[in-house]
């Protein structure tokens, strides 16, 4: 019996259609014109029996018939895209070490080990995923995450790789050239606040010792990426862990403003969840870190020359 299944080229016009909202712009996006698009969903519509969009002008609304049928198709037109991609490259999604790891972290760290460990073990594909220091491992399919924490994840063990330490660092046409002759010259800067992080003026005011009457002054702005380019351009001092800022202070765009470390009282950690601590791509990962990382010391950020901690 001949399945009751629309053309694939209409679902892929339905798709491209709910995401842009736009017959014109879902055109653009496949290429095709949009008289073909329109023409592609009046045939769905025609097929299913039902009113997928309506039209105002030149706008698109999906229908609440529309909305419920997209629902289950955005779910299969996954499924056909990942399988199909699974038979080009000729493994499943599922035989690839996953692995978690906040953006900033894998850029300003991750991004090197990673590359030794794809050149140690070519046979063993992995693919990154972005997460969250939090990150649930009850609900996560992560293999592995490296995060910043406290060392308590639930459902996974964790392994301390090196403690966070804060610095605060600033432009160098903002800082005199010998950096501030005490902590609290930083409250006649602006201070840069990290809203996904707020306490860390905090924390590292009050582990100086600095008394501040009135509220921290300063622009807030969403992450460390964000942060490190404002500090460059002058924006005022930010205190960020000392592990972001290596090639800035390397390169002198950036320079620290006191001679003075101070550990945040969390830590990065590879952590492993323990429904998956025997599978095969994990112990390959398991055994080269442990080698590369615990034995040879290698990826391991090397003490910075500041003097007090």
């Amino acid at each position: 019996m001949r399945r009751f299944l629309p053309s694939l080229s209409a679902l892929h016009a339905f798709d491209a259609s709910v995401r842009h909202l736009s017959f014109t712009r879902a055109a653009e996006d496949m290429g095709i014109t949009q008289s073909g698009i329109s023409r592609q969903i009046k045939n769905l519509e025609g097929f299913l029996g039902l009113t997928l969009f309506e039209r105002a002008g030149p706008k698109l609304i999906l229908t609440a018939e529309g909305a419920r049928y997209y629902e289950e198709i955005e779910r299969l037109l996954d499924k056909l895209e990942d399988v199909s991609i699974d038979a080009v490259r000729g493994r499943k999604a599922q035989s690839m070490l996953k692995i978690g790891f906040p953006p900033t972290l894998m850029r300003r760290w991750g991004a090197a080990m990673l590359t030794a460990f794809a050149s140690a073990h070519p046979q063993t594909w992995f693919e990154v995923y972005p997460c969250q220091h939090d990150l649930d491992f009850a609900t996560s399919e992560l293999d592995l995450a490296f995060l910043r924490g406290t060392g308590n994840w639930s459902g996974a063990r964790s392994q301390l790789l090196f403690h966070e330490e804060l610095m605060v660092v600033g432009a160098p046409r903002l800082l005199p050239p010998q950096g501030l002759v005490n902590d609290e010259a930083l409250l006649d800067f602006p201070l840069i606040q990290n809203s996904s992080r707020p306490s860390l003026w905090l924390h590292w005011l009050r582990g100086a010792g600095v008394h501040y009457k009135s509220r921290i002054y300063g622009p807030r702005l969403p992450n460390f990426d964000i942060i490190v380019e404002c500090a460059i351009n002058g924006m005022g001092l930010a205190v960020v862990p000392e592990l972001h800022v290596r090639d800035e202070l390397a390169s002198g765009t950036l320079k620290p403003a006191l001679n003075r470390l101070q550990t945040s009282g969390e830590g990065f950690y590879l952590c492993f969840p323990q429904a998956r601590m025997s599978s095969a791509n994990v112990r390959v990962f398991r055994d080269w870190f442990a080698t590369e990382f615990v034995r040879r010391r290698q990826f391991l950020p090397p003490a910075h020359p500041l003097g007090q901690r």
